[in-house]
């Protein structure tokens, strides 16, 4: 039986830092795929754009059919080993918020757990102004809070369509990365077995 997890968080939450030593201690073989990597390669071959920062700003029905054709290729991936979808579950983009995944795509993936990274928005302003490798639109907390509040009420949607289950963990920073790993770590686990 297929297991996709999905890990969401907003940029600068920490959400590659933590997937990424999360695999190297879990149980289960994941395969790791960047929802927005998939996209972005679909969109440079329709010759759509040339940087990943472009996305965003690409009329919401082209999003609609990146994802759709994304979501294709993650079904065939999970036929054969459980898979890891680091994304963003809300994309703002310049006219509002749009959902990483409608409807038609998240019933597609039917992801087994959506996990949610999250933190206090003054920890990912800092980490955003840190990063100097990315073009980010500069946001105040209080813009970051409403973008974690959306994050959440998208998860509830798409678990509402794919029956997924939801685990929000806290990256803050007195705590440390280890518990944070940690607990995708005994989410991950849960896969071992299924390709047996």
């Amino acid at each position: 039986m297929p297991f996709v997890v999905m890990i969401t968080g907003i940029p600068g939450v920490g959400k590659s830092t933590i997937t990424k030593l999360a695999l190297k201690k879990s149980r289960a073989k994941f395969r790791l795929v960047n929802f927005g990597d998939l996209m972005f390669d679909e969109a440079v071959g329709a010759g759509l754009v040339r940087h990943r920062d472009e996305m965003r700003k690409l009329d919401p029905n082209v999003q609609k059919e990146l994802q759709m054709k994304a979501a294709r290729r993650i079904v065939e991936m999970s036929q054969r080993e459980p898979v890891l979808i680091d994304t963003h579950a809300t994309i703002r983009t310049p006219v509002g918020y749009l959902l990483g995944f409608p409807r038609e795509v998240i019933e597609v993936i039917n992801p087994n757990f959506i996990v949610i990274i999250e933190a206090a928005p003054s920890e990912i302003l800092g980490r955003r102004l840190r990063d100097l490798k990315r073009d980010r639109d500069v946001e105040t907390e209080e813009q970051i809070q409403r973008h974690q509040d959306l994050n959440r009420a998208a998860a509830v949607s798409y678990a509402m369509h794919s029956n997924a289950l939801i685990k929000i963990i806290e990256n803050h920073e007195d705590k440390g990365l280890r518990e944070a790993v940690h607990e995708l770590v005994e989410v991950l686990d849960l896969a071992v077995g299924e390709y047996d």
